[in-house]
């Protein structure tokens, strides 16, 4: 089968040392063949990035019981996507690549993954490839920039005409920064991030009307966009643009100002919450 999903751990420390000797050849083998063009289902290949050997990916042999994604979740590894290849019967590295890269070549060759592990457990051998799931502790260090690149494209989002959804938005002037709106939004991020929940409605029951008047906001017109998960300013404003209600909202010639707002859940899955709230003064 083209992808494997049901793995079991198997500790690498455990494994005979000319075994471990060999599947680290096996994923220098997959490395060395990414590196070059190569023909792959009939059909010429530029060459890929290297993947990285990660310890943490070699611990797994074929067996039935655990799916591949837990089971890397729960030895450290968090994956935004993995894949596992597997072949029986080689009786030594090279042959397991042969007849691995014969069955399985767009998968050891995509650009998906960043990562790569192998296993040998006697004459069957295992590579998992994978990419780790971003970080946006490590990707987003300056929360308070990241909240000036959204403006600053969502600025630039509304100098060009669009389609929402089923409604056409013309371009609309650039937003001006107001430090009322960013204090709401960035008391918001942080609200969400810290208590665990994503809504436009806070756990007081108040939603942005209230929240932008608390911080002495009097508004004509007032609205919202959040977002979560995403690891740039770029991601999340193209996030909103894709969504009908959410890019109406960025492209509205009602509002004359913004404010941005970005916080990060700090937990054992981290995640950036973003906000805009976008105003028009009486």
């Amino acid at each position: 089968m083209k992808r494997l999903i049901i793995l079991a751990m198997a500790c690498a420390a455990q494994l005979p040392a000319a075994q471990a000797g060999d599947a680290e050849q096996l994923a220098a083998m997959v490395n060395a063949w990414r590196a070059a063009p190569a023909t792959c289902q009939g059909k010429q290949r530029p060459a890929v990035p290297l993947l990285t050997p990660r310890a943490v990916l070699s611990r797994f042999a074929l067996r039935p019981g655990t799916i591949l994604l837990a089971a890397l979740d729960s030895a450290g590894y968090d994956p935004e996507v993995a894949d596992a290849v597997n072949v029986e019967g080689p009786s030594d590295a090279r042959s397991a690549f042969e007849a691995l890269r014969e069955s399985y070549c767009a998968t050891l060759g995509s650009r998906r993954y960043r990562d790569i592990g192998a296993h040998r457990d006697g004459n069957d051998w295992t590579i998992v490839l994978a990419a780790p799931t971003p970080n946006p502790v490590t990707l987003l260090p300056d929360t308070a920039e990241a909240a000036q690149q959204v403006f600053q494209a969502t600025n630039t989002a509304r100098a060009a005409a669009r389609q929402c959804g089923d409604t056409w938005m013309e371009a609309a002037p650039p937003l001006g920064w107001n430090p009322q709106l960013a204090e709401a939004a960035q008391a918001h991020s942080e609200d969400m991030a810290q208590q665990g929940y994503f809504a436009h409605k806070n756990k007081q029951g108040n939603e942005v009307p209230q929240r932008a008047e608390a911080r002495g906001y009097r508004w004509r017109h007032i609205g919202e966009n959040i977002s979560r998960g995403q690891t740039s300013a770029q991601e999340a404003v193209a996030g909103w643009i894709d969504s009908p209600g959410h890019c109406r909202n960025l492209m509205n010639p009602n509002f004359t100002e913004i404010g941005v707002g970005v916080s990060i859940r700090q937990s054992r899955r981290p995640a950036a919450y973003w906000t805009q709230v976008f105003g028009a003064p009486r």
